[in-house]
């Protein structure tokens, strides 16, 4: 305990120490700036400035200084200062202790006040003009009484020695009063005291000054023992009560606790939320237990509707699945039975135009001359029904997925030379209309000769049948990249309006209803070169010509190699009547 009371002594030392040079730095700092104010510049003259008299008077009033401000010329008499006292005249000189020849502001340890004969401490700074900064014009003093020194060094309990470190340690300043004048205790060794001090300064302004805090250990342990004694007292008369007190204090607060521990294992260990805590209490613990049985019934609750949610949503979900498993099924059967009926149709029509068209011949033989053109007629109508049921037939047949025809590899540009000549066999006199514009090199893809041919030939027969005589047709092949050939068929006809442009491809979709009964059109031709196209892994489509015209674009997938049991070479344009039935033109 000493020791900690000689620590804190050391601190308080240090503080008043603080005090004091804060004390002394704001004096000397107000009193520099005091010096160069305009004012001081009649210091010069041999007259007494009133106006000296005043600013001074006006400095003690405004920063309550407890000492006074004094002024002297050049010469060493004063002119002026804040002492009202009759003792201090104009024209006094200036006392010897205060006469030196610095350039600088000094600090003058407790002495004498000359002017008022107080104890007191001074500053001196010289005052030059404002003129000219060489040139000293006069002396400022200001002394501050070592009482009000005294009463900041004094202010606590301890008592506070201001000694002075130099030659010989001098005692400045001493409280209590019986102190004065002994010599300094050592830190901690004189009997009887507890003993801090500040640390040493080399400031100039306070010439070492140190601030000493001495306290008697008797009055530094009195406080313990007395607290040593009471304690011992009350823990006699307060001990066993204490006790008793703790113990049931001890068994009405854990009870519940233990309780709450006890459900909350219980539910960890079986993870049944229908434990509940008892409530004994209406107090903390017993809000704290009824707020817990309120949570688990809740989550008990909450457990219980997610469960059975999770049992609605599975019996969902196995009902969702067989009903889309029954829907699959049915769009499986409708499909099929779509293309069942195509093909069913495309064979029941084939069957009875056989049979007409037989007839028809035999009509043709017996019948009156003047009956030919009605016959014609009902031969032309024949093969357009003949040609729907074969096109219906080959757009049923590439819709199943079932069975896939035959691919090798096919030289386009011989295929598309066969095409054109066919087309133009049949149109001699469009023969020259129709241009076959081909590479250099030999294009080769991988596919089925029969419904590429069909395919192409389709959007090539359509742009002869669509366009009027002398209107040239073209059919371009060439390869777009390394691995995209491209075939475009031209025309310089009338087009298609632009909405409908994306409908070409549809099945049974005509631009123009009359055309295509003049021409004996299906309305299936591109619907079936489309698909054909897409099975290769190609894609068409159509746009206008510029500036009129419409141009059909086929880009196809350049050759690939084949399986060993697939590959052959095809350019002709041999039936595969296996798998498909089609009918030329």
């Amino acid at each position: 305990m000493l020791e900690s009371d000689a620590a804190a002594l050391n601190q308080l030392a240090e503080l008043k120490y603080e005090q004091l040079a804060n004390t002394a730095g704001a004096l000397s700092t107000d009193l520099a700036a005091w010096s160069e104010l305009d004012v001081m510049n009649d210091l010069v003259s041999g007259d007494i400035d009133k106006r000296v008299s005043q600013t001074l008077e006006a400095l003690k009033r405004l920063y309550g200084l407890t000492g006074d401000i004094y002024a002297f010329d050049a010469g060493g008499k004063l002119l002026a200062s804040s002492n009202d006292a009759r003792t201090v005249k104009p024209g006094d000189l200036i006392p010897a202790q205060w006469q030196n020849n610095e350039n600088r502001l000094i600090f003058l340890d407790k002495e004498t006040d000359p002017m008022t004969g107080r104890a007191a401490v001074a500053f001196e700074i010289p005052v030059f003009g404002t003129f000219d900064k060489s040139y000293r014009i006069g002396t400022l003093v200001m002394t501050y009484p070592w009482s009000s020194i005294e009463k900041l060094l004094f202010s606590g309990e301890a008592s506070m020695m201001l000694v002075e470190e130099g030659d010989r340690t001098t005692i400045l300043a001493a409280n209590p009063d019986v102190l004065a004048g002994q010599s300094q205790p050592e830190d901690g060794k004189n009997a009887g005291f507890v003993v801090g001090r500040s640390i040493v300064s080399r400031r100039a302004l306070l010439n070492n000054w140190q601030v000493v805090a001495m306290q008697t250990s008797d009055a530094a342990t009195r406080p313990l023992r007395r607290v040593i004694l009471e304690l011992v007292l009350l823990g006699a008369f307060l001990g066993v009560p204490i006790v008793l007190l703790g113990r049931w204090l001890s068994n009405r607060l854990t009870a519940p606790i233990a309780d709450l521990t006890r459900v909350v294992r219980e539910i960890e260990d079986t993870d049944k939320l229908d434990a509940r805590v008892p409530v004994t209490s209406s107090d903390e613990l017993g809000s704290l237990a009824t707020s817990f049985n309120n949570m688990t019934e809740k989550l008990e609750r909450t457990t219980r509707e997610r469960e059975q949610f999770v049992r609605d949503l599975a019996a969902l979900n196995q009902t969702l699945e067989g009903r889309i498993a029954v829907r699959t099924e049915e769009l499986k059967s409708a499909l099929q039975a779509q293309q069942r009926l195509t093909g069913d149709i495309s064979h029941e029509i084939k069957s009875p135009l056989a049979r007409l068209s037989m007839a028809l011949g035999l009509a043709r033989r017996s019948a009156e001359r003047d009956t030919p053109k009605q016959f014609a007629r009902m031969e032309t109508e024949i093969e357009n029904i003949s040609a729907l049921a074969s096109e219906l037939l080959t757009l049923a047949r590439l819709e199943e997925t079932a069975a896939s025809p035959d691919l090798a590899a096919v030289d386009l540009c011989a295929l598309i030379g066969h095409i054109v000549a066919d087309a133009r066999f049949e149109k001699p006199f469009r023969s020259s209309d129709i241009v076959f514009q081909r590479p250099n090199e030999p294009i080769v893809v991988t596919g089925n000769a029969d419904l590429l041919r069909r395919a192409i030939e389709n959007v090539v027969r359509n742009a002869v049948f669509y366009t009027t005589e002398n209107t040239v047709v073209d059919v371009i092949l060439s390869r777009k990249t390394p691995e995209i050939i491209c075939i475009q068929i031209r025309d310089r006809g009338l087009g298609v309006p632009e909405a409908a442009l994306g409908h070409l491809f549809e099945p049974f979709y005509r631009v123009d209803e009359a055309r295509a009964r003049e021409t004996g059109g299906t309305g299936i031709g591109l619907s079936i070169c489309e698909r054909v196209i897409r099975f290769h892994g190609g894609s068409v489509h159509a746009r206008n010509n510029d500036p009129h015209g419409l141009i059909i674009g086929i880009e196809l997938p350049a050759a690939r190699p084949l399986p060993a049991g697939n590959l052959r070479n095809s350019t002709s344009g041999a039936h595969f009547s296996t798998q498909f039935d089609i009918a030329s033109g």
